[in-house]
């Protein structure tokens, strides 16, 4: 299951009678990790005759109770809102049935995003009949919590059984996206400070977000007993032209070098081409694995400099304890 789509089902599907809101006009809400909303068709307009009028304050309940069992990661609350037999098609096609399956999902896109809010803009609320109502509309999703990464539209079927509305299908399509943290998040456990050290040799590895998260930025340095040898930076960003991850690297010798990054099980391979100073072409493979939660294993294969094979190496690195706060 991919946890970006996951959201974008989910945290507009469910959302009934957001036909009577729409999001602040020109953009995303101001405020996204509180998720406001303002009032579009106020509910208390309707008159009482007015055909499913009763019905649109009862969804506006599940609304609100929705985006606040969201924003604060409940699952058993949002599980309330569904039917038992619901299925949710997520934008790459990947299904979801029952709530056993959503429960699951819930509870892994929680644990992956524990700030993730989201914004819903709704399009139409039909009353097919006066106990089912489809729902039309766009989801914008904050993984951290601010950062606008993603939209899409959805499609909601929602069906009052007995004196409760529930959600019983959705769909998601016409995904977006919008900011290139979307594709960049799955590395953020990268962000910190590095280090590699053996009996001559210390590399240290710095990763930081640039701003607006739209790069991951690396400073890394090599000392050879004690001296410093060669420092760098490398700029890892979304390409939206090709669509792939690709990185940028110069070093303060005069050399640079472009990379494309692909997620292959729990692995990120790297395909690298550079050029040193000298003129002579590099060609490398690297394989970068998170090991554990501040260590991770660096492997280099297929190393070609000019017209001379380089011997493949693995090397690990652990994560630097934080300053102490003075």
């Amino acid at each position: 299951m991919n946890r970006r789509t996951i959201y974008l089902v989910l945290l507009g599907g469910v959302t009934v009678s957001l036909a009577l809101y729409s999001s602040v006009p020109g953009g995303p809400p101001a405020n996204p990790p509180e998720c406001k909303v303002a009032a579009k068709d106020e509910p208390k307009a309707a008159a009482k005759d007015e055909p499913n009028a009763d019905a649109k304050k009862t969804v506006l309940a599940n609304v609100r109770a929705y985006m606040e069992a969201f924003n604060r990661q409940d699952v058993a609350a949002l599980l309330k809102l569904f039917d038992e037999k619901c299925e949710l098609v997520e934008t790459d096609g990947t299904k979801v049935r029952g709530l056993k399956e959503l429960e699951e999902e819930l509870k892994e896109a929680f644990e992956a995003d524990p700030k993730a809010r989201i914004s819903v803009e709704v399009d139409s609320l039909t009353f097919v009949t006066p106990d089912v109502a489809i729902e039309m509309g766009k989801t914008t999703y904050y993984p951290d919590g601010k950062t606008l990464t993603a939209e899409a539209e959805y499609q909601a079927t929602h069906v009052k059984k007995g004196k409760t509305w529930l959600m019983t299908h959705a769909r998601g399509f016409n995904r977006k996206v919008l900011s290139g943290y979307d594709r960049l998040r799955e590395l953020e456990w990268l962000v910190g400070d590095w280090v590699d050290e053996g009996p001559d040799a210390l590399v240290e590895t710095s990763y930081r977000w640039a701003a607006n998260k739209a790069f991951l930025l690396q400073d890394f340095t090599i000392r050879v007993k004690g001296e410093k040898v060669l420092s760098g930076t490398q700029r890892i960003g979304w390409d939206p032209l090709s669509k792939q991850i690709k990185s940028w690297i110069f070093d303060t010798e005069g050399g640079y070098g472009e990379s494309v990054w692909s997620s292959v099980d729990d692995s990120w391979i790297i395909k690298g081409k550079a050029v040193r100073p000298d003129g002579k072409l590099v060609t490398v493979t690297n394989e970068i694995t998170q090991v554990a939660k501040d260590r991770m294993r660096f492997e280099s294969v297929d190393r070609i400099v000019g017209e001379e094979r380089r011997p493949n190496f693995t090397a690990f690195a652990v994560r630097k304890a934080p300053a102490p706060k003075k």
